[in-house]
């Protein structure tokens, strides 16, 4: 005879999975991998050098090394550079 009833076991929560294009823009980003040509992750890497976005919001990234401050848009990722007026730039890269 059973004093309790018998308890059934607890199914694991499923854990989030990595997004693999977000996984493969930052292999580019950090270790210079080139994403599959024609994936997803190849038209973001292509978008950002476009710049798509309207206004920029840089992110100062420079260090005290630098001689002037530079910068990342947060929104397409371009390379901005500050000029002597205090106005952001985007780098032109060939």
């Amino acid at each position: 005879m059973r004093l309790w009833p018998r308890r059934r076991p607890v199914p694991a929560p499923e854990r989030p999975r990595a997004n693999p294009t977000h996984v493969a823009v930052l292999e580019h980003d950090l270790l210079g991998v080139k994403p599959e040509p024609g994936s997803a992750a190849a038209l973001t890497i292509a978008l950002r050098r476009v710049g798509s976005c309207f206004e920029h919001d840089p992110v100062d990234t420079s260090t005290m090394a630098d001689p002037r401050p530079t910068g990342q848009c947060s929104r397409c990722g371009r390379h901005m550079i500050q000029d002597s007026e205090g106005h952001w730039q985007v780098v032109l890269q060939p």
